[in-house]
């Protein structure tokens, strides 16, 4: 759907300047089924929130990767420019602590703004990774 090479996703990229006007930075990510237009309102919704919530998603550890996720060979979502990485200072990942003693710093008021937007987040994953946002809104329930 979003490319089935990373030439095949690369045709399919365009830039997001990320929370403008806050960070502006440039981002790569997917045009297909609107991921694009879907982040720049998530910038437009997360830009409502109060000052203090901006901490949480000035940085951002970045979207389009081509890369397989860790340990395994499955493309991450990251490959195919659906998925963005908030600031990993606040973030909290399993593989970082080994414990497997659920961590998260997210409010839920920028995963609400997320989830709005049809991303789904990491931070609700068994194998949590809580930076973590992907645009699949074939997996949520309206």
């Amino acid at each position: 759907m979003y490319g089935s090479s990373e030439s095949g996703v690369r045709k399919n990229l365009t830039t997001v300047t990320w929370m403008p006007g806050i960070s502006g930075t440039p981002l790569m990510v997917n045009t297909v089924n609107e991921v694009d237009i879907q982040l720049r309102a998530v910038c437009d919704d997360l830009a409502k929130l109060d000052n203090e919530f901006m901490k949480y998603v000035k940085r951002t550890a970045g979207t389009f990767n081509y890369r397989v996720i860790a340990g395994t060979q499955r493309l991450s979502a990251h490959s195919y420019g659906i998925a963005i990485d908030i600031n990993t200072e606040y973030s909290d990942y399993w593989q970082w602590d080994k414990s497997m003693k659920y961590k998260n710093k997210i409010p839920m008021e920028v995963v609400e703004v997320f989830e709005n937007r049809g991303f789904i987040w990491g931070g609700k994953w068994y194998h949590y990774d809580t930076m973590h946002f992907e645009y699949r809104p074939e997996l949520l329930v309206k």
